[in-house]
């Protein structure tokens, strides 16, 4: 007589089946044993039960934001600056460009003529003028009027105040010294953290994985002890994740998460790590 079907089999145990993306390893010896991967291990496992060591923030749009964008500000430096608003085309536009000559620039550490000034020069170049001086002008009044503006997210304080009795508290932002160092000390952040590190005294930027290696050698943690909070998917996130660390993604205009590389939460406010974390 042929054996019975598995499902006719009163004592047959159906096997445990794992999504086949996700790697296994087995290992035989007198009993068989199942070891997670990592991986596995992240998907099924929240960050409330683990045992982290060091939380690190990054700071523009995560803890802090201008209650002016850029938009704003670009049209009320030309006019402050004695230029018209449409100098430099479509401001959206502008807007943008900016914010992409922002992380181009920033590689050039040997120029004497500072990051926020090199972007004037090169928005106005782009639309046919050549005037440094003016560019100077434009920028003084920009990152004036962007500073005036500066916030820290309500509820940050609290927050880092709370997770400083539980976890060593970091800080990784990109940027240029003098300007990320500005904002900092105009917020009155330094105080609540044990390390901080603005890229551009290391001279690499997020999500170069480097950054935050240098970053848990601070923090004096494994990179499975450490989690990383951001607001950019593509620096934050992804430098976190290619560095080891968990992450969490601060998402407040509701962006679609990549599929292929996910965060380990998404949060819309940073001060939601309270129910994470605390």
């Amino acid at each position: 007589m042929s054996p019975p079907a598995p499902t006719d089999n009163p004592h047959f145990r159906s096997p445990l089946i794992l999504p086949p993306a996700l790697p296994k390893i087995w290992q035989l010896s007198n009993h068989v044993t199942f070891i997670e991967d990592m991986l596995i291990d992240r998907v099924i496992q929240p960050l409330q039960d683990r045992a982290l060591s060091a939380v690190v923030f990054d700071l523009d749009g995560t803890l802090c934001h201008y209650a002016i964008n850029i938009e704003r500000a670009m049209a009320d430096a030309l006019q402050h600056g004695g230029a018209s608003v449409s100098l430099i085309g479509d401001l959206s536009l502008a807007a943008d460009r900016y914010a992409d000559l922002w992380y181009e620039l920033q590689e050039d550490r040997d120029s004497t003529t500072s990051l926020r000034e090199r972007i004037w020069i090169s928005l106005l170049s782009e639309h046919g003028i050549d005037d440094n001086e003016l560019a100077h002008r434009l920028s003084d009044v920009y990152i004036a009027l962007r500073t005036e503006s500066l916030v820290l997210i309500d509820g940050v304080v609290p927050l880092l105040k709370d997770l400083r009795e539980k976890y060593t508290l970091g800080l990784l932002t990109n940027g240029p010294s003098d300007m990320q160092w500005e904002k900092i000390k105009l917020l009155g952040l330094e105080g609540y953290f044990d390390t901080i590190i603005v890229s551009g005294d290391v001279g690499i930027h997020k999500p170069d994985p480097r950054l935050f290696a240098r970053l848990l050698q601070v923090v004096n943690a494994p990179a499975d002890k450490a989690l990383y909070v951001g607001n950019s998917y593509e620096m934050d996130i992804i430098g976190a994740n290619d560095a080891g660390m968990f992450s969490v993604w601060v998402n407040p205009d509701g962006e679609e998460e990549p599929q292929e590389r996910i965060a380990d939460d998404i949060i819309t406010d940073v001060t939601e790590l309270r129910g994470i974390l605390l």
